[in-house]
């Protein structure tokens, strides 16, 4: 075995070089684009796979992030149907309508819950791991188990990492601290019935 080679298996934890690391985006709204350009920039993908509904905007998007290649470490872009993506190490649902104003997490629940079922149904089989990040995301995420048959183990939710994170940054400002050496979480339902730990 050549240095490069274990080098390579040491930095990625693959035995096989030649083994591409995909990591694929459903939903390429607001949540959808930001997770691609962080996922790009961490440099922990060979190739990122997006898919919208709307399929202009998927491929729009794919194109501004290719485009901007020399900003972070080398990747592949572009669009892939759903069916493609079973085939990725991490499969990231951020597709669904958000929520209106007034509107709780939980009213977004039949709309969004038909459309994970679909999404669902068309990953079972998927190799690598689930993300879901549409809300109501704990409905969604065991809803998405539950229709792609894949184990509970490999379909998780952000659940309330987002509220964690921003209790975080708000006590770290109050305190003038910061908020890495804030230690607060949020647990609960994500949405109306969270509680601060």
């Amino acid at each position: 075995m050549d240095v490069n080679l274990r080098s390579d298996c040491f930095r990625t934890g693959r035995q096989n070089r030649n083994m591409k690391r995909r990591v694929a985006i459903i939903g390429t709204g607001w949540v959808g684009s930001s997770v691609a350009i962080s996922t790009l920039h961490s440099g922990v993908v060979d190739e990122l796979l997006l898919h919208d509904v709307r399929e202009a905007v998927a491929e729009g998007e794919a194109m501004d992030l290719a485009h901007g290649a020399s900003f972070y470490p080398p990747a592949v872009v572009r669009t892939a149907t759903i069916e493609e993506m079973v085939d990725a190490d991490v499969v990231v649902i951020a597709a669904g309508r958000g929520g209106r104003p007034g509107e709780s997490r939980l009213d977004l629940l039949r709309e969004n819950a038909a459309l994970i079922g679909d999404i669902g149904k068309r990953l079972t089989g998927a190799r690598g791991t689930i993300l879901v990040v549409s809300n109501p995301v704990d409905v969604l995420t065991k809803r998405m188990a539950e229709v792609s048959g894949l184990p509970a183990a490999r379909v998780v939710g952000t659940g309330t990492m987002l509220d964690t994170a921003r209790l975080k940054q708000v006590i770290g400002h109050l305190v003038h601290v910061d908020p890495h050496s804030i230690h607060a979480h949020v647990g609960g339902e994500h949405g109306d019935s969270e509680v601060v730990l």
